[in-house]
């Protein structure tokens, strides 16, 4: 099952690989796989480090979730693409999920983010809008040059008006350019992510989080 990409942390300091990326919301939750083939259909469930099933305690109500919301659209836009295989990327969240962890009884939510079609590489985020963006996936801001007032207004939890119906922290920002293979990402956190991180966890537990 295909391995979703550590996306480096961009600060001020950084070289950029590109210069304009597409921003996307970075939801805070977990990041869960669901495979298909045209033979088998949704056959295989995963979180980032290990496969999961129905017995699962904290992400098997992830599964009906996912075939309420997204397995029928997205069998019918992989059978139309004729592709011989998908792995696609959803944020399991909810509005007290934080830092990764959840809350039993929240209301939970599954948005897809990424799509991996078998031997294609993730797709470039220009494709991604446009095969799914009538489906539940995170806010889209626009293109955008990635400089320092751009990470200076992420930071400051000024850019795009990021704020969260639900009164979630805002997390933070994902750029994604190119496409496949050559798929360059970047992400960007808030102050007031950072700062609720370090308010709840002890020193090398949060410098950790902040790390990932």
């Amino acid at each position: 099952m295909k391995d979703y990409p550590s996306i480096p942390r961009m600060t001020l300091t950084n070289d950029l690989v590109k210069p304009s990326y597409h921003f996307f919301d970075k939801l805070d939750g977990s990041n869960l796989r669901f495979e298909w083939n045209p033979k088998r259909g949704w056959y295989k469930y995963g979180t980032r480090n290990h496969l999961f099933d129905e017995s699962d305690k904290v992400f098997s109500p992830a599964i009906p979730l996912f075939y309420e919301a997204l397995a029928t659209p997205l069998d019918k836009i992989a059978r139309e693409n004729r592709w011989d295989g998908l792995v696609v990327f959803c944020e399991y969240w909810g509005p007290q999920s934080f830092a990764g962890s959840h809350v039993p009884g929240d209301k939970m939510s599954l948005t897809l983010f990424d799509a991996a079609p078998y031997k294609k590489g993730i797709l470039g985020p220009e494709e991604f809008i446009k095969l799914f963006g009538h489906l539940n996936i995170p806010k889209y801001f626009g293109f955008f040059k990635l400089d320092a007032t751009l990470a200076q207004n992420v930071s400051n939890g000024e850019f795009g008006k990021l704020t969260h119906k639900d009164g979630m922290t805002f997390e933070g920002v994902v750029g994604k350019s190119g496409t496949g293979h050559n798929l360059e990402m970047v992400k960007l956190k808030t102050n007031a992510w950072r700062d609720k991180v370090r308010s709840i966890y002890k020193p090398h537990i949060a410098e950790q989080i902040l790390r990932s």
